[in-house]
């Protein structure tokens, strides 16, 4: 990947500061502000987040370790959450991994690779709008969670988007493509569910023992957290059922047409059955068979072949078995 970089946004209600730093020690700089927000695009710095922030190793092995799951930690003098993002990339999906430090009035966030999903974040602190330099530091991480959660959401709507394309296929003419299509959908909704689900107990936790880091006036907004996971957790398992659904139909319709082919083969199979009987009769051969000598014999048989053909496919249509 490209060189690490930090980004700062240091910020008061009244001034802001946006600058991208040498070094990780510039920080300390700007601890006048009520709120520093560093960014660093990478994993990287680890040693000086320890030497700066007084950080622990456990919260760094965390970040490092190749299939951490979403986890939330509570020290005395700081808090740790690990979350995922989730994108769109060369036609599947993928997650990065986020690590945010709140101690004091600093905001630490790490990513792995340069770009996220905070942009709309920081046009508010450039732009002064919302509330987001009027709050303290608490109130930024549940920004940069909820900014997380939000970006879910598109990516559900395009998986839902999919379904309900490839159910109108499926309907009027499914194959086996069909059916790897929506063995794939189910992959991603169940790659979004291991992404989602484990925010609840992340969440829960940052109500119950990390309250002591957020203001009085921004505790509701831990509980809107936890409903809006809710709320997406909620449409993954409706999207689980109607991916399961779509493969009922799949296997659904490929019965139904088994079924006319079959209903087709033995109307055919029906009619032959007299005819096979006529031939197999005159094939016989037998010396004393009037109907061999006479001059009208052959087409006479075709004739009558004809006759019951046509009686039998009258007689079909009018039970609507064709």
């Amino acid at each position: 990947m490209e060189n690490p970089q930090i980004t700062l946004f240091a910020y008061s209600k009244n001034k802001f500061t946006e600058k991208r730093l040498e070094s990780l020690e510039e920080v300390l700089n700007y601890k006048d502000y009520p709120v520093v927000w560093v960014n660093i695009d990478g994993i990287a710095y680890l040693d000086e987040l320890k030497n700066i922030f007084g950080f622990y190793d456990t919260s760094i092995r965390l970040i490092l370790r190749s299939k951490s799951r979403p986890k939330v930690e509570i020290f005395e003098d700081y808090m740790f959450i690990l979350i995922y993002q989730v994108y769109e990339s060369s036609g599947g999906l993928k997650r990065e991994k986020t690590a945010i430090f709140l101690k004091d009035n600093y905001v630490v966030t790490l990513q792995e690779v340069k770009g996220d999903v905070f942009n709309s974040i920081r046009e508010s602190i450039r732009k002064g709008e919302g509330l987001v330099r009027e709050k303290k530091a608490d109130y930024l991480i549940f920004l940069l969670l909820d900014a997380v959660i939000n970006n879910y959401i598109p990516i559900l709507d395009k998986i839902n988007a999919k379904m309900e394309a490839i159910e109108d296929k499926i309907l009027r003419n499914s194959n086996r493509e069909m059916l790897r299509k929506i063995h794939t959908i189910r992959r991603r909704i169940l790659f979004m569910r291991r992404a989602i689900f484990p925010l609840l107990e992340v969440f829960r936790e940052l109500q119950l023992e990390g309250t002591r880091f957020f203001e009085e006036d921004t505790k509701p907004y831990l509980r809107e957290l936890n409903a809006h996971v809710l709320e997406v957790l909620d449409l993954i398992e409706s999207q689980r059922e109607m991916a399961n659904g779509l493969i009922d139909i799949y296997y659904s319709t490929i019965s139904m047409r088994i079924n006319e082919i079959m209903r087709v083969l033995t109307v055919i199979s029906t009619i032959f059955i007299p005819l096979t009987f006529i031939t197999g009769l005159y094939g016989m051969n037998f010396r004393y068979m009037p109907e061999l000598t006479w001059r009208y014999g052959y087409p006479a048989v075709l004739l009558v072949m004809l006759m019951i053909s046509l009686s039998m496919l009258y007689y079909f249509k009018r039970k609507g078995w064709l």
